[in-house]
């Protein structure tokens, strides 16, 4: 399988808005990238204010925190069940964008948050996703394997 090529646009853009070319034709995966990307965009539009609060902040960011970790594990079971041969490499990816974002996190909580940086590293990892990791993979995204009917 050889992955397409999908236009992206330079690191720091906004984050992106869904669109059927974004689809990796798994429903439930596409859900989860919609509110993902809702998150994001809920993330920068609260950034731009005059005086965000970290609670704030770190209330939006738990968020897309929570559903990643939803989000990366049923990614990676549907892969596995369907032979996906990059498979370690999509794992070693989501591990590392977790790690960024949990270190966001606990910045935020410690007040050291770079507002900067996160605008950066959000808009950069939301579009990295989709189209770098998932979309160069989706012929193993589209189906989730049903398990063997017992005898």
């Amino acid at each position: 399988m050889h992955p397409k090529h999908h236009p992206k646009p330079p690191p720091g853009q906004p984050i992106p808005q869904w669109s059927s070319r974004l689809s990796v034709g798994n429903a439930k995966l596409d859900e989860q990238h919609i509110t993902l990307l809702e998150l994001g965009r809920d993330l920068m539009r609260l950034l731009e204010t005059k005086a965000p609060t970290n609670v704030q902040i770190h209330g939006v960011l738990e968020d897309i925190v929570k559903l990643t970790r939803v989000h990366d594990a049923l990614e990676e079971k549907i892969l596995e069940a369907n032979g996906c041969p990059t498979l370690a490499e999509h794992k070693a990816v989501h591990l590392s964008a977790r790690n960024h974002l949990t270190n966001l996190l606990s910045d935020v909580s410690r007040n050291h948050l770079d507002k900067a940086v996160l605008v950066q590293l959000i808009s950069d990892w939301m579009d990295h996703h989709i189209h770098e990791n998932d979309l160069p993979v989706k012929g193993y995204l589209k189906h989730v394997p049903q398990p063997p009917a017992a005898a």
